[in-house]
Formats: structure tokens, sequence, C-alpha cells
């Protein structure tokens, strides 16, 4: 982002009239959303004035879009006028005059920016509840597998030259459509998933990204991709076949270790696989996915270990399995939405 001054110096008027700082109230994301967290990190001083400016942006964002040209034309001499004949302050109380000025602002800038911004930039969004699984097809042919309680967003207005991008929370296997041939990677055939802070870069491969609680997973099935730290140098990882990566929110490593991703994909197909896995880990799962509080009567229960494949395609079903298998009880209660482990 580019700014006519430094951001330290910047009083309320600045922020408002900066196109960046306006995008990014406006349709926030990823690296807009870490560029100004690190603007107040950086300078604490900056935090009340990016918030007094953000509650002038959004409030006048709606009436911007009803002006006609002749109304903002008088609008503009108004303030014009308000400004030559009365002395303003600097500090908080030039917030008080800068309401009615940033209406002026806003009908300039967002007006015609946020437009432009939104009609670029809006996203298509897919999303599951839970125990429900959904694939279906990107715009470039690339297979999405949807698990329960989750949610993708892609560009709605997908541009076959630019880089592939979407956003993932929850979980999905991707199938990516592999567009490279030969020579110089263009951008068109890049395929980036953003996760929390991570981002995996792929050209064209399957994987399973897990985006819950936090903790991002990724497990790669075939082909090769980068794993990277938005905002931190020095952060990527490779991963090949048979590998997952994890990133642990707030930290700044990637850690890699070697997996069966056919067991950590099998959700896909409708079923769990389970290798001596403690039931305090199979709750969790079960929490994520069916949206069920799991209440643990005697907490060594959660020691337990279960291992074999059950299918997902009754939740009575697989409760009652995983019940048979440990030799304990689970009671669920419909009105709480909880399930009682004894």
């Amino acid at each position: 982002m580019k700014q006519s001054k430094r951001i330290n110096t910047y009083q309320l008027e600045d922020f408002i009239d900066d196109p960046g700082f306006i995008a990014w109230v406006t349709l926030p994301d990823d690296a807009s959303n870490l560029f100004w967290q690190q603007v107040q990190d950086e300078y604490p001083q900056t935090k009340p004035l990016i918030s007094d400016a953000r509650d002038i942006i959004l409030s006048m964002r709606i009436q911007s879009v009803s002006m006609d040209l002749d109304e903002q034309q008088l609008l503009w001499k108004s303030i014009e006028l308000q400004v030559k004949t009365s002395p303003v302050k600097r500090g908080r109380s030039f917030s008080l005059w800068l309401g009615a000025a940033a209406a002026v602002l806003l009908i300039g800038m967002i007006g015609i920016l946020s437009l432009f911004y939104f009609t670029k930039y809006q996203k298509q969004e897919i999303s599951t509840v839970y125990g429900q699984i959904r694939t279906f097809s990107l715009p470039d042919g690339t297979v999405v597998t949807l698990n329960a309680n989750s949610k993708l967003q892609y560009p709605k207005n997908w541009d076959k030259t630019a880089i592939r991008e979407v956003w993932i929370e929850g979980e999905a296997f991707f199938k990516v459509n592999h567009l490279h041939q030969s020579g110089v990677v263009k951008d068109a055939e890049k395929f980036i998933v953003h996760a929390q802070k991570l981002n995996v870069e792929v050209l064209g491969t399957s994987f399973n990204v897990n985006n819950r609680r936090d903790l991002v997973k990724v497990a790669l099935l075939t082909g090769k991709v980068r794993l990277g730290v938005a905002g931190i140098r020095d952060s990527e990882i490779n991963l090949r076949p048979g590998e997952m990566g994890e990133y642990l929110e707030h930290k700044t490593a990637l850690v890699k270790t070697e997996v069966q991703v056919s067991d950590i994909a099998a959700w896909k197909n409708g079923e769990l696989h389970f290798d001596n896995m403690p039931l305090s880990k199979v709750l969790t799962l079960i929490e994520d996915n069916y949206g069920y509080q799991t209440i643990l009567k005697d907490k060594s229960i959660g020691d337990k270990r279960l291992s074999g494949t059950f299918s997902v395609s009754s939740e009575d079903a697989l409760f009652k399995a995983i019940a048979i298998s440990l030799g304990i009880s689970i009671e669920k209660d419909e009105l709480k939405h909880q399930l009682i482990i004894k």
C-alpha cells in the first residue's frame, strides 16, 4: 500500500483519505488485515485514530452511494466553507468536525472505490452444516470436497489470468486442476489456499486442509506444495506426498511430520480411520463435525484408544460403533445437544 506521508504521522483525515485504508474497512482480506494490524502494533498512537476512522467510514458507507452528483457538489462546497470559517483544533476534538467532512471524503472515495473493490473482490461462499459433506468444482476445474461445519470462499469474478486463490475455514480436500505445462510458471497456473495466516501454494496436486481451533494441518496426497506464514520471512517449507505440515496460530514455526494421508482424508469417502487414537481426540473431531458438546463423566475414559474404520453415513451408527468398540456408553441429550460419555 502506498501513502503520501508516513503512517505514524497520520491524522484522522489522512486515514479517511487513504484508499488502502478504505478498502480494508469496507472489504478486508488476509493481507490488509495483517498490514493494518502491524501498523497498530508498530505505532500504538494510531489505534484510537484508526478506530474513529473505521467508525466514520462504516457509518457513512450506505449514505454515500445514494447521493447524486449535484448533491455531492453542494456538500463539498458546504464543508469547504466550514473549513475556511471555523478554526479546527487537532486531536480528539477534530473528529467532531470530521464527522461532517467524512461524508464528502467518503462520497468521493467510497462511492467509487468501494464499488470498485466490492465488484472486483466480492467472494462466492460455499458452506456445509454439521454432518454434511459436499463436493463441487471451482471455475478452473479444481474439485473440492468440503467437510462438515466448513466454509470455502473464492472470488466471485474469477479472473482466468490471475492467481487462483481460495479461503478455507474448517476442512476440505482439494484436487487442483494442473494448468502448468512447461516454462516459467504464470500467475494463472498458481493455486493458493489461505487458512488463517498459512498460505498453501500449489500447481496441481491433491491434499487435505484442516483449519480448526487455531491449528492448520495440511496433508499432501500427491504432487508438491509449499507452505508459508503470511508476513513471516523464511517460514516456508515444502511438502512431499505422505507428509503433513502443521501451523499453530500465533507461532512462527511450521512443523512437518510423516503421516498416512489416505487415513486423514478418508472422511471425503464417508469414513473415519483411527489408528490408536485417544478417545479425547475422537470426541474433538465429533464436536467439530457434528456440533455436539461432549461430556466425559470420567476423565480417564478419554485415554481409551480407538482403532479401525468407521462409517459416517449415520451419526447414530457412528456413535454406537465407537461405544461398542471401547466398551463405553454414549448417550445423546437432544435438548442440550450434548453427548454424555460414561
